[in-house]
């Protein structure tokens, strides 16, 4: 059997048990089963996927996929993409050389799609394999794989979109950005594509922060500065100052919001929805005192931890080097938490009850300022305790691990460190 057609099969099969109550047990075994006829020789390196760019990009637009032990060649390799609850999607890769290939997103993506409570088809993350010689080892992980959008041009045997089709159906919204095409026509987006500046983040998204940045004034999208579809530098704006960047703020309305106005989080406001009351218990979320807590304070995965600290504060061991520059960081690197996500480590605890450094003391505890909690460093096993189970029993001469008293070197065994350090 040619190795072309084994792979169509397997791709059929896969569709038939999509919707089986196996289909979660048998489809491991179709992937790792999916290789080809007549395999070479175990000393054949396996292909192995470095980076993924652009991360983010719609239906019909092109991946560029760097690793190594591609074959080189045109049409030579084959990229399969998969998500949770739906079958694996087989697709002919470009162009490539041993590091590098490109493949076009085509509409055998398109529907399966995860799709809103509306029936529209929504932003979905896949994740990949390559078949070269060999099947690469394993999916990629998040940070590698990609989010794919819906087509702006139109789905599946749909007319191309074109300017002037956006304009013969000015109350359509063709790249289903959330902006029907005699708006976009007026502000000079692209109707047919739902990111014009192809910066990651929607037009819609932007348009909206823009009314919320300008008190709900219309934004034009050709004067700076609003959050701007136009503008593809600003990702990486904080327009409210609130903490959260434009991006980032568009990912949280995408992932909770599920890109449905209003928005759920604006770059345009630092109260997005109106002031939100402290929830009880989590008083120590209220950085300013001001007695609401505004976009950076929300805690929009629910896992007990402000937006901002995981996003760009507290959680973030560049964040204690910048502003504890005296204190030598502890020799292990741990994994600090995901902001979008509300069980970084996968061990079933909620990141604010989780302890990243093992030492006894839950994260929220020591990233709370409100007086209860400890203040200390999250990343460093001795501190608040330097008996904890994890601060090592022997340390260094120079005392990498100060303070372990009033001042550094000062440690004396059994001596803990107080509460409220430091101030």
């Amino acid at each position: 059997m040619s190795r072309a057609l084994l792979i169509a099969v397997l791709a059929a099969f896969c569709c038939l048990v999509a919707s089986s109550p196996v289909a979660g047990a048998v489809r491991p075994a179709l992937h790792a089963a999916a290789i080809v006829a007549d395999p070479p020789p175990a000393s054949t390196p396996l292909p192995v996927i470095k980076a993924v760019k652009p991360l983010r990009l719609q239906i019909g637009e092109t991946l560029t996929i760097v690793g190594r032990h591609f074959l080189p060649g045109r049409a030579r390799n084959t990229v399969v993409f998969f998500r949770d609850g739906a079958p694996a999607i087989f697709l002919r890769a470009g162009r490539a050389s041993g590091t590098r290939m490109t493949v076009r997103l085509t509409s055998k993506l398109d529907r399966w799609l995860t799709v809103r409570n509306t029936g529209a088809r929504a932003a979905t993350r896949f994740r990949l394999r390559v078949i070269a010689r060999r099947f690469s080892a394993r999916f990629t992980p998040k940070k590698l794989s990609p989010v794919v959008l819906p087509n702006g041009r139109g789905g599946p045997g749909a007319p191309t979109c074109t300017a002037e089709s956006a304009a013969a159906a000015p109350n359509a919204d063709a790249d289903r950005d959330g902006l029907d095409n005699a708006l976009e026509l007026r502000l000079k987006t692209d109707p047919c594509r739902a990111d014009s500046d192809g910066e990651g983040v929607s037009d819609g998204y932007e348009y909206e922060a823009a009314l919320d940045y300008n008190t709900r004034a219309l934004p034009y999208p050709g004067k700076r500065p609003y959050p701007n579809p136009l503008d593809p530098t600003d990702r990486f704006t904080d327009y409210d100052g609130d903490g959260l960047t434009l991006a980032d703020e568009h990912a949280a309305w995408v992932k909770y919001g599920h890109s449905t106005f209003p928005l759920l989080y604006s770059d345009g406001t630092q109260t997005s929805g109106g002031p939100v009351a402290v929830p009880p218990g989590m008083e120590w979320a209220d950085l300013d005192g001001n007695g609401f807590l505004t976009d950076d304070e929300k805690d929009v995965d629910g896992d007990g931890l402000t937006n901002w600290d995981e996003a760009h504060g507290r959680m973030w061991p560049d964040w204690w080097r910048a502003v504890y520059k005296d204190e030598v960081p502890f020799t292990l690197n741990y994994q600090q938490t995901d902001w979008l996500d509300p069980d970084t480590d996968g061990d079933t605890l909620a990141d604010g009850a989780d302890d990243v450094d093992h030492d006894g003391y839950a994260n929220a505890s020591e990233v709370d300022r409100s007086g209860t909690g400890t203040w200390v460093h999250p990343f460093n096993p001795c501190l608040p305790n330097p008996d904890s189970v994890t601060c090592p029993q022997h340390h260094p001469v120079d005392n990498p691990y100060a303070p372990f008293g009033d001042t550094p070197g000062a440690y004396i065994p059994g001596e803990r460190i107080p509460l409220a350090w430091p101030r």
